[in-house]
């Protein structure tokens, strides 16, 4: 009698044992393939910032090209303006007809620098949100992943 109850003692020892370490391994199983998961979705999402930041930096070039060109464009167009007012003020045939033409110099070269910085400022701006528009979905990402993660 005594070895029947140690033998189901032992019986019963072995079972709840077998249940514990089956249930572990499958509790460990479980945390391995979230991990694996997370770590994929971690390395997606870095991939994907990596990603962002190329396409940033491929508009900023692109911007500056741009703003660059710009730039050489307005030089040039100034240079060859400075070069026709000087050669009109050099044939002027009196003061008062120098100091016209000087106004009138004057009055047109500052429009024209004024409406190109105007143009400037717009330039620049676009260029911003380009460059910036990558960086910002990729914030905007992290903050839906936030979420997602608080919900959980």
């Amino acid at each position: 009698m005594a070895a029947a109850k140690t033998a189901r003692a032992a019986k019963s020892a072995t079972e709840a044992f077998e249940s514990v370490t089956s249930a572990s391994s499958e509790a460990v199983r479980e945390h391995f393939d979230r991990g694996v998961a997370a770590l994929s979705e971690a390395s997606a999402f870095g991939k994907q910032n990596v990603e962002a930041f190329a396409a940033s930096a491929a508009a900023a070039q692109k911007g500056f090209e741009t703003i660059s060109a710009r730039s050489v464009a307005f030089s040039k167009q100034a240079i060859e303006s400075h070069v026709a007012a000087t050669k009109s003020l050099m044939t002027s045939k009196s003061v008062q007809e120098f100091v016209e033409k000087q106004n009138d110099y004057a009055k047109s070269s500052f429009e024209a620098y004024v409406a190109e910085l105007t143009s400037f400022s717009d330039l620049f701006s676009g260029v911003a949100k380009e460059t910036f528009q990558p960086i910002n979905e990729r914030f905007n990402a992290v903050g839906q992943l936030i979420q997602a993660g608080a919900q959980r």
